[in-house]
């Protein structure tokens, strides 16, 4: 055997004596060279993207937000972007077509007679309930309701009685104007026989139901927010500003809301406590049903009104001398209606009377051995 056969050790183990195998020549790393490139090619291609997103004003923000790779924006998307950005950081619409499209969408996404507290209710969870805190607790939720309504009654009337009487349909809501004057009611009275199906109570009763009266609230939260989507849009068309008309049934809509709200917290406080869904909230459909008893198509009105703020074609809106007159009236019953909840909770505290649990007697036999 030669020296060619058998190499000599040059490694450090061979100065120590301990001689090893030779190791191989290193081999060359392809797949390792591949992945470098393709992160290069993909680490480019981003930068593309990012490029082109940023160009197209597709940020949103200025040009200092966190970008991903994607396509260009279309026109919707990017408003449908501005839209999100818009309501997550709590920037009111500038313009009254922005306005008219926020209230239209947010009443087709969830019925404006649905939840106006607009939270969800949390019962007080008590170990020891006895009858007479029951009775005293119904009797501060009946107490607390009647403030409430009186007060909410207070302020609707102070402020129509602070505002100027306006008989323009075109005449823009200033704060200080009102469309609605409910005390020249006599001017109307032969119509007052085609709405007697507005809700209404009577004062010789002694006892409120709440669930009744939970439900004709609602129908006037969804008589105002009609009335109003159909005026809205008819300004929107010929105005492109909020009418005196609008503005006061945005008002009477809220008061109804805010009474609606008042007895929902009555019915939670005064329900049983296995008792889980205390009221029920009317449907859509029967909902539409009830409201096209009114004069004014409604329901097809609030339809094109819908349409239209999601900028489809639609016909432009009439200019209809009944709406005047339907909201004259609804507003007319509503303000009756409070007035009767108000006289019928004060007559129902007054013979509620709770009564005390007679003490133990204080002396007891004793026990016998």
């Amino acid at each position: 055997m030669t020296t060619a056969d058998c190499p000599l050790d040059v490694s450090t183990t061979a100065s120590a004596g301990n001689p090893t195998v030779p190791l191989p020549p290193p081999v060359e790393r392809r797949h390792h060279t591949n992945r470098i490139w393709w992160l290069l090619t993909l680490t480019l291609v981003i930068m593309c993207e990012l490029q082109q997103f940023a160009g197209g004003g597709g940020g949103g923000g200025g040009g200092s937000g966190v970008f991903g790779v994607a396509a260009a924006p279309t026109p919707t998307e990017t408003s449908s972007v501005a839209k999100r950005l818009q309501k997550r950081h709590g920037h009111p619409p500038a313009t009254f077509r922005e306005r008219f499209q926020l209230e239209l969408n947010a009443s087709n996404a969830k019925l404006d007679w649905v939840n106006t507290c607009g939270g969800k209710w949390h019962a007080r969870r008590t170990q020891n309930k006895r009858t007479s805190n029951v009775c005293k607790k119904r009797q501060m939720a009946l107490q607390s309701l009647q403030n409430q309504t009186g007060r909410e009654l207070r302020t609707l009337q102070a402020e129509d009685k602070s505002r100027n009487t306006t008989n323009s349909i075109r005449e823009v809501g200033t704060g200080t104007n009102k469309a609605i004057n409910i005390s020249k009611l006599r001017k109307w009275e032969f119509h007052r026989q085609h709405y007697k199906f507005l809700p209404r109570l009577n004062d010789s009763s002694k006892q409120l139901n709440l669930r009744h009266v939970h439900r004709d609230l609602q129908f006037y939260v969804a008589a105002f927010s009609y009335l109003r989507h159909a005026k809205l849009h008819w300004d929107y068309v010929n105005l492109q500003a909020e009418s005196a008309m609008s503005a006061d049934l945005k008002r009477m809509r809220t008061t109804a809301g805010r009474v609606l709200c008042n007895v929902e917290m009555a019915i939670n406080a005064t329900a049983q406590r296995r008792q889980r869904q205390s009221f029920k909230v009317v449907p859509l459909a029967l909902m539409e049903k009830r409201l096209q008893q009114f004069k004014t198509p409604l329901v097809q009105l609030h339809q094109q009104a819908s349409l239209a703020a999601r900028n489809e074609a639609v016909e432009p809106p009439p200019q209809s001398a009944k709406l005047p007159v339907d909201a004259l009236f609804a507003k007319y019953e509503f303000v009756q209606y409070l007035k009767s909840v108000r006289r019928i909770l004060a007559r129902q505290r007054q013979q509620l009377k709770c009564r005390k649990k007679p003490e133990a007697a204080a002396t007891k036999k004793p026990l016998q051995n």
